[in-house]
């Protein structure tokens, strides 16, 4: 029967005196069983989530000598496991069902090692979602639909045209900071796509269903809101300078009414070539590195369920988490469950207007 080993960095004689062996992985190249290697790999990672085995990777490699090209085994295959999550009994078990199945294909001098090993897995590429400060940032309108502000539109990767909205934004755990948003589950699960809307990401073998920000039509609306800002305020420009250009140069003596104009006309038209740089700004930004759904990836389906007429009041249960990419988010800028409320106050809104 096999037994549970790991794959050492260094080996050799013991005691204070021994000069251990650093060991180094290298690549595989053109063994027999790379023609076969995924419906094996698939059996492998199957039989070990049936058996409860908390596995990070699957990694057929061959060892040598620190320093040596020429490895000393020709292929062992290294299993990694979250760290402290393998008990001996357990590994030997594992160990043995593996080796059965390498067997079973017709190799079975293939070694099986166990490694706790901890996989960070690559994002998708993109940059993070915008920081928010309503009170600060320039256009703070055009720029919210691409920030973590409540409200945030949201689609499938697969499916960009099927969108809805996220609600809440949850702490997975008080442990780690582990974050997702809330939704409903007939969004992250479309019905016209999945017969069953239903589903729990548990296993490090399931494919992840990515979400974006923004789908087709809210991220087309959002270039079209800046390019028509920016339209008017062409057009404001136009109007303001024709009326400067009426009231004319300054003149000693000239009523005051035609000096206010003039000069408010002028600041109106300074602010708005302010607000077309600013507005330009961020549509160079979104268009450049945001332009594709793959680079709005954020997060992906960690839980989805829906079921009708639930008791005790007959509700129907229609809700969803998406779990959000750490490195999708500028954290220290992040505004949580904060809602942005594009209304402007005017002191006869809030006091009521002067008797």
């Amino acid at each position: 029967m096999p037994t549970p080993t790991t794959t050492s960095m260094a080996a050799g004689p013991l005691g204070p005196e021994a000069q251990r062996i650093n060991r180094e992985a290298r690549p595989v190249y053109r063994h027999p069983i790379e023609p076969t290697w995924r419906s094996i790999g698939k059996r492998i990672y199957d039989k070990l989530d049936s058996i409860g085995v908390k596995w990070t990777s699957i990694n057929p490699l061959a060892y040598a000598d620190a320093g040596e090209a020429k490895p000393f085994c020709p292929l062992t295959l290294s299993i990694g496991v979250k760290p402290h999550s393998l008990l001996y009994d357990a590994a030997v078990t594992a160990a043995a069902a593996v080796v059965g199945i390498l067997d079973e294909a017709g190799f079975p001098a293939i070694e099986v090692a166990f490694v706790e090993s901890v996989v960070t897995r690559s994002v998708a590429a993109g940059p993070k979602l915008l920081s928010f400060e309503p009170f600060f940032d320039n256009v703070p309108d055009l720029r919210k639909p691409f920030t973590p502000a409540l409200g945030l539109s949201i689609a499938p990767l697969k499916y960009p045209h099927f969108e809805g909205t996220a609600a809440l934004y949850f702490r997975l755990s008080k442990d780690n900071k582990r974050t997702a948003i809330l939704t409903c589950a007939h969004v992250t699960r479309p019905p016209p796509i999945f017969s069953n809307t239903s589903m729990t990401h548990r296993k490090m073998s399931q494919a992840r269903e990515e979400f974006v920000a923004l789908g087709i039509m809210s991220y087309s609306n959002a270039i079209k809101a800046m390019m028509t800002t920016m339209r008017h305020r062409h057009c404001s420009i136009k109007v303001w300078n024709d009326t400067v250009s009426w009231l004319g140069e300054p003149v000693e003596g000239e009523m005051s009414d035609v000096t206010r104009g003039r000069k408010e006309y002028m600041r109106l038209v300074a602010k708005a070539k302010e607000e077309i740089e600013d507005v330009n700004e961020i549509h160079d930004e979104v268009t450049k590195h945001r332009a594709t759904p793959d680079q709005r990836v954020i997060g992906f389906v960690l839980h989805s369920e829906i079921e009708v007429s639930v008791e005790p009041h007959d509700f129907t249960t229609d809700w969803a988490l998406i779990k959000l990419y750490d490195e999708k988010i500028d954290w220290p800028m992040f505004k949580g469950n904060k809602a942005y409320i594009v209304t402007i106050f005017t002191n006869e809104s809030i006091f009521g207007a002067a008797p």
